[in-house]
């Protein structure tokens, strides 16, 4: 009995980074649960690139960087001057057409637009790498 309490505790315990707020990446942003998926704060300092990077670790600490996992926009910022709300992400694409995100800046306006997580996780490498 005592062993099935302890792995519950720890199948709890273990879940607890996809259910809390947590900071990631090199601004530490905020990321929170929302509907389907999670919400990034906007980066002030970094701008989309950051807040790609803090969905990529965010999706590492929820066990979820497979290879081939990629990280969608779900609901968008809009491009209006001084938009500065987070962008809501998912990693279940269903709903939404999906496109490669080439610039980081416009891809969080849209819908859709995807990265895998190992590309995103790059985005904080060449971040700090960069003194930023």
């Amino acid at each position: 009995m005592k062993v099935l309490m302890i792995a519950g505790l720890c199948l709890a315990l273990g879940t607890l980074p996809a259910t809390a707020q947590e900071r990631f990446g090199p601004s530490r942003l905020t990321v929170s649960p929302s509907g389907a998926g999670f919400a990034v704060e906007n980066d002030i300092e970094h701008g989309a690139r950051g807040m790609w990077c803090a969905a990529g670790e965010y999706a590492r600490a929820m066990g979820r960087d497979a290879p081939k996992q990629r990280i969608y926009v779900a609901e968008p910022r809009p491009m209006t001057l001084g938009a500065r709300g987070p962008v809501v992400f998912t990693l279940d694409p269903t709903g939404l057409e999906t496109r490669n995100a080439y610039i980081s800046a416009l891809s969080i306006a849209r819908a859709g637009s995807s990265m895998s997580v190992a590309h995103a996780r790059s985005l904080c490498n060449a971040l700090q790498s960069a003194g930023r």
